[in-house]
């Protein structure tokens, strides 16, 4: 991912945006070009009306590694890397990032997360590089078996 700032451009494999309590991607200047592709809550549960609430609609339906999904294949592509650590992760994850209280928990779960992503991009080279493997790692020679 390129991210162009006044410092500069710089490419990351992955981003971990914290932007407190504000939850509607829409609202954020660096997620508008991706929005549209948001999967939100309201794009997978229709509450009663009686309950619905347009602001719970809105949240961005989370993995629960706090990563963003896509309303189809193309947004689940443009979104592959982007995770929401933030207040919206309350409603998908049962956390908050805003919450000092709720990092004992939530951390190990971002964390695993992009670690299990980064394996998971990278799993034809690993497999590649494991039957390829050829160097031998003993030399020696086995002792002839005596009678005892």
């Amino acid at each position: 991912m390129s991210v162009f700032t006044e410092k500069g451009s710089f490419l990351f494999d992955f981003l971990i945006i914290s932007t407190g309590l504000r939850t509607d991607p829409a609202l954020r200047p660096e997620l508008s070009v991706l929005e549209p592709y948001i999967l939100r809550w309201g794009d997978r549960y229709k509450a009663p009306e009686a309950i619905a609430s347009p602001v719970l609609d809105a949240h961005p339906y989370l993995s629960p590694g706090f990563a963003y999904l896509g309303r189809d294949a193309k947004g689940a592509e443009l979104l592959h890397g982007l995770y929401a650590f933030n207040y919206s992760g309350m409603i998908s994850c049962g956390l908050s990032a805003s919450a000092l209280s709720g990092m004992k928990y939530s951390l190990p779960l971002i964390t695993a997360a992009v670690a299990d992503e980064l394996f998971a991009d990278t799993r034809e080279a690993y497999l590649e590089d494991y039957f390829t493997y050829d160097t031998p790692e003993f030399f020696g020679k086995w002792p002839k078996k005596t009678e005892v």
